[in-house]
């Protein structure tokens, strides 16, 4: 488990420096505020990371701080559909895990035109869905693979309860099953 968490940071600089890059060279001005964000964020994972898990709650304002910066590069041309009950919301999950699957829903797909690109976050029942239409890239994204297959094993070590990947024609889902949170 802690292999896996140190990994988790190499990760997240990688993507975020790729997204920096391209905004120095297209939109310098959103570049500096995307630092600032950056530098909020990264602090945030900080005080989580060597966590086992979080509150969703938790883990919906850590998202909410990256889906900024992630609006920041794309605009309006993506969106985000939060429907998470409150007694969902202190349940836990794994640090990350949420932030994690957006990014790669976002890396991978096409987010650009005319309808927004738009994911969704849900609980059902004991589990949240995250769900985002599949529309793919015309070259595959660089990718170090590390996204899904690091939420995969760090739930292993938690729970029995299996991640659930559903990737139908038209939607990708995952289900992540809602934990206790630590004593």
């Amino acid at each position: 488990l802690e292999a896996l968490r140190s990994q988790v940071d190499p990760h997240f600089l990688f993507n975020s420096f790729n997204a920096l890059v391209e905004l120095i060279e297209s939109e310098p001005g959103k570049a500096v505020e995307h630092v600032e964000q950056l530098s909020t964020f990264f602090r945030n994972i900080l005080q989580v990371r060597d966590q086992e898990r979080i509150t969703v709650e938790e883990e919906l304002r850590l998202l909410a701080t990256y889906f900024a910066l992630e609006q920041r590069r794309f605009g309006s041309s993506i969106a985000l559909q939060v429907d998470v009950d409150a007694a969902s919301r202190t349940r836990a999950i794994v640090p990350l895990t949420l932030q994690l699957l957006v990014e790669n829903a976002l890396k991978h797909n096409v987010v650009i035109g005319a309808a927004p690109f738009m994911i969704d976050i849900a609980s059902e029942g004991d589990s949240l869905v995250v769900t985002n239409p599949i529309r793919p890239r015309a070259t595959p994204a660089r990718s170090t693979g590390f996204g899904l297959e690091s939420i995969t094993k760090r739930y292993a070590a938690l729970t029995s309860r299996p991640i659930e990947v559903l990737d139908g024609e038209r939607r990708f889902r995952v289900r992540i099953p809602l934990i206790d949170p630590q004593p």
